[in-house]
């Protein structure tokens, strides 16, 4: 082949080229639109699944705290029953009521499961965490697990966690150690 044939067949493959480039992004069919589609289709059935599961969590804990405001009134109304013995009662009885009083009320262990799903950051187990009242500040736990490196560590899964861990604990387990 001459020298000329050989520019004729580059320019040749160049135009066919730009042609093949244009076709792809101004053509309203093409396959990366379709995909786009159904990623955003597969994006909108997750936003509403988490949002019937925040709803779901928000019942529960609205329960939860109705249940613990029903066991803080119920000893309120043991240590009235309790005045009104004492009137009636010795010094000895007296004595042994008020050492009833004294005793620190335990609260109850909340446990509960993690979930985090696969490419999830760390900040959405501290909202887990959060919202089942295992932890009191996400963000405070979210620095903790960015200040010891843990955050990237975190791995996918689902985590049975209790409100007696510490913060050293809690990152373990989900580090999956």
């Amino acid at each position: 082949m001459s020298k000329k044939n050989i520019r004729i067949l580059a320019l040749g493959f160049f135009i066919s080229g730009i042609i093949l480039v244009l076709t792809s992004l101004l053509m309203p069919g093409n396959q990366s639109a379709n995909g786009q589609t159904g990623n955003v289709e597969e994006l909108e059935s997750e936003i509403t699944y988490l949002e019937e599961k925040i709803a779901q969590l928000e019942v529960a804990q609205t329960s939860q705290a109705e249940t613990t405001s029903e066991e803080v009134e119920q000893p309120a109304n043991e240590t009235e029953t309790s005045d009104t013995e004492e009137d009636a009662s010795s010094n000895e009885d007296e004595v042994k009521d008020e050492s009833k009083e004294e005793e620190p009320e335990e609260d109850p262990v909340i446990k509960a499961t993690i979930t985090i799903g696969e490419g999830e950051p760390s900040s959405v187990a501290a909202q887990q965490l959060e919202s089942e009242s295992i932890i009191e500040d996400r963000y405070d736990f979210d620095s903790f697990l960015e200040d010891n490196d843990y955050a990237p560590l975190v791995r996918p899964g689902s985590y049975e966690i209790n409100s007696e861990m510490t913060y050293e604990e809690i990152a373990q387990k989900l580090m999956g150690n």
